[in-house]
């Protein structure tokens, strides 16, 4: 099962809810009689201000693997052949029933009351004379204390009763699944970074729990990205304590108590201003959760993913209004709060430190389609440079956003492909940009504080940015140089390379192999 949230606040009284995707699909694929379909449907978390499932955006949507069981009862008894019948969602939209088909007989299917439930279990306490049959069921209903990622749509259990409809839509049966555990959610506070650097705005991080407990025992949430919080399922009509730490300005604690009916949801808020007053520095490591850790920092972080290689809004309208507008600024459309600088990454993309080739072909542009495209023309800066020339301001992301969209895709392909292996690899935090492919003018900033970056780099078992031999081979020479994203305006057949050390050009043939160079990718954050 898959989540989706919308959700843009969580009060404090929890108004959450769940609501799936409709599935219909026949029981049965060998019944000569009229087709049974069911429809099944979640019926939501309520929050317990009003009593109202009210948010419709949150939502629980089956997908491929998913399993529902169903029963069948008909006079307090178990209908023969309606017992515990699995159905798995296939990649179609499809449930598919294991073994043999169930037989639409509309006047006996007017007494039957069917059962739902899910996930499916190979043994489950049923009693067709209770008043619910699951009560057993759920009421040894075990909560994994690992609820991270998929893991926890495994411990929401969920039942649901129908009959078969008449009339118009005979032989359909709907089932509104009901939780039957509850739900208890986590607003944690965010981290700012307030800096002392003069210019630069606040940097607002999201703050995860560092741990989490429940009732005592070590808990992993489940977390949310569209509303940004934390949630664990809980038993339903029984006392629960909630306990944990985590880090911000300085490592806090927290903690809260109740108990909630089955299907219930409430939200916890943690208030905590949580200001640290930081300067951002050249060598300084983003980590992977969007942290800083300072260049002084006697210890280096084990998630570091980059090096801060340059401090200031890097946004070209911002950096040159003169030369840019807003309207051009890609890097400010896409990620507007990216506005406090750049970071360098720390390995190649290309595995082994191997050079390789831009593209398989070379005669043509990949960053010149915008300008002729009624929608995009005004709205993305040329990537096209002269020799001996650098383009001002930092235009890798409007450069790569150029390369990703273009329909000339021979003439950087190789590029396309390191740049989404890179993505893939290494994830980019949700406070920054997507990785990108520098420019000529993000990489000579890059050159400027070359030492203390590399030994960033090294002391994170990293790879350090490097540069050799010119060579003897005229302007096309083949070098310890990085790709850049900048193509040559006088020939189509090249694309700029940079030389860390010596702050030059260096013109490589985009399909070449002795012309080959490095892909080192950049993020803004």
């Amino acid at each position: 099962m898959k989540i989706y949230n919308n959700l843009s606040i969580c009060a404090l009284a929890g108004l959450l809810a769940f609501t799936s995707c409709t599935k219909e699909e026949s029981l049965g694929n060998g019944s000569t009689a009229q087709t049974f379909q069911i429809s099944v449907s979640d019926m939501g978390f309520q929050g317990i201000s009003d009593g109202r499932a009210i948010d419709e955006n949150f939502k629980t949507t089956f997908v491929k693997g998913d399993a529902i069981g169903m029963y069948g009862v008909e006079n307090g008894q178990l209908v023969d052949g309606i017992s515990n019948r699995k159905f798995t969602l296939n990649e179609k939209g499809v449930w598919d029933l294991d073994g043999n088909p169930i037989e639409y007989d509309s006047e006996r299917f007017k007494n039957i009351t069917f059962y739902a439930y899910y996930p499916y279990q190979e043994n489950v306490a049923f009693d067709p004379a209770a008043e619910d049959p699951f009560a057993e069921f759920v009421g040894n209903w075990e909560i994994a204390a690992d609820q991270g990622s998929t893991k926890y749509t495994k411990s929401d259990l969920m039942t649901s009763a129908s009959k078969a409809e008449d009339g118009r839509l005979q032989g359909k049966v709907t089932f509104s699944m009901e939780h039957r555990m509850a739900l208890a959610v986590l607003k944690m506070p965010n981290l700012v970074y307030d800096f002392t650097n003069g210019g630069l705005d606040d940097y607002s991080l999201n703050v995860a729990p560092k741990e989490l407990f429940i009732n005592d025992v070590k808990t992993t949430p489940y977390y949310d990205a569209a509303s940004g919080t934390y949630m664990a399922l809980v038993k339903p009509e029984a006392e629960y304590s909630i306990s944990g730490t985590y880090q911000g300005a300085k490592e806090m604690s927290f903690s809260a108590a109740g108990s909630l009916a089955s299907g219930k949801a409430k939200c916890y808020t943690i208030n905590d201003a949580n200001k640290l007053d930081y300067t951002l520095q050249i060598g300084d490591y983003l980590c992977a959760d969007g942290n800083l850790v300072s260049v002084d920092a006697t210890t280096v972080p084990d998630n570091a993913i980059g090096v801060v290689c340059y401090v200031g809004n890097p946004q070209p309208s911002v950096v040159l209004p003169e030369t840019y507008s807003e309207e051009q600024d890609a890097l400010k459309r896409d990620y507007p709060n990216c506005c406090h600088g750049l970071v360098i990454a720390l390995k190649n993309a290309t595995q082994d430190n191997n050079t390789v080739t831009f593209s398989t072909e070379r005669s043509g542009y990949f960053g010149t389609w915008f300008e002729s495209d009624d929608e995009w023309n005004e709205k993305f800066v040329s990537n096209l440079v002269r020799e001996s020339e650098r383009i001002p301001g930092m235009l890798g992301y409007n450069n790569t956003i150029l390369l990703e969209m273009s329909p000339s895709l021979n003439n950087c392909n190789n590029a396309l492909q390191y740049i989404n292996s890179y993505r893939e690899q290494v994830s980019s935090p949700s406070s920054s940009s997507c990785w990108f492919l520098p420019s000529m003018t993000e990489f000579d900033e890059v050159a400027k504080g070359l030492t203390i970056i590399n030994r960033k780099i090294v002391a994170v078992k990293g790879l350090e940015l490097i540069s050799g031999e010119v060579g003897t081979d005229g302007a096309h020479k083949s070098v310890n140089a990085y790709w850049t994203s900048n193509e040559h305006a006088t020939n189509k057949e090249l694309v700029d390379k940079h030389n860390i050390t010596t702050e030059s050009a260096i013109y490589g043939r985009r399909n070449e192999g002795s012309k080959a160079g490095r892909f080192r990718m950049m993020l803004a954050f």
